[in-house]
């Protein structure tokens, strides 16, 4: 079969359907295995009766959190799953497995942000990433129908152009650069060029955090510039 994401299964809502992903939450028992699937859509709870199962039942028992997974069945409404539907699978194929995945619903801001990269995973930061998104494409979207020109500025610069904050130095070759705290040098050139510019980037700031590398980076709004500058 086709696989098709997890939102087009719900949006189905019956008959049989393929979809793959990982793990989100898994519990079981001698009987039943309850897999909710999460795929970058939705999430979709998926049972596993032991019985269908026989020959597999040993690794599907032992199936962890952000293991990935193949799953073929028949989806159906259940008010009683986490989001109205489920799959009461027919195949599975374990394309691979986990072992204790170090995210625990108790663990505290620092320690999740030393685990960033599999804190993304969690459906808050994946919601977090999509607003962004939606919010960055629609002020792209308003300052290209007003006839501004996105530029990208360079991210390295010559000099500070902030006073009274820290900066990241780097070397560059036998000279010392930094990382730009703003793109006003650049801008105050470039709108001589094009008139109205804009441009989304990150700008940093050696600021203490509280991360395990004691610094971190701030980003600031999308900046702009023009002729009244």
């Amino acid at each position: 079969m086709k696989f098709i994401s997890i939102s087009e299964a719900i949006k189905r809502g019956k008959g049989k359907v393929a979809v793959r992903g990982w793990i989100y939450r898994e519990r079981g028992s001698n009987e039943f295995k309850f897999i909710v699937l999460r795929d970058s859509t939705d999430i979709l709870q998926c049972v596993l009766k032991r019985e269908k199962f026989k020959n597999q039942w040993k690794d599907i028992d032992a199936l962890q959190i952000e293991a990935s997974l193949e799953i073929e069945g028949i989806i159906k409404r259940d008010k009683r799953a986490i989001t109205g539907y489920e799959i009461s699978v027919d195949k599975i194929n374990i394309i691979g497995t986990s072992n204790e995945f170090p995210i625990q619903k108790d663990l505290n801001e620092e320690l999740l942000g030393d685990r960033r990269h599999l804190w993304l995973r969690s459906r808050k930061m994946t919601a977090s990433l999509k607003i962004r998104s939606t919010v960055l494409f629609a002020f792209h979207e308003y300052m290209r129908k007003n006839g501004f020109t996105e530029v990208e500025a360079p991210s390295l610069t010559g000099a500070t152009s902030e006073g009274g904050s820290e900066t990241f130095e780097v070397k560059y070759f036998d000279k010392k650069a930094y990382l730009t705290q703003s793109w006003q040098f650049y801008a105050e050139n470039i709108i001589n060029a094009v008139e109205k510019a804009y441009t989304i980037a990150p700008n940093f700031r050696a600021e203490r955090g509280v991360t395990v590398a004691g610094l971190r980076t701030t980003a600031f709004p999308p900046a702009i510039a023009g002729p009244t500058l």
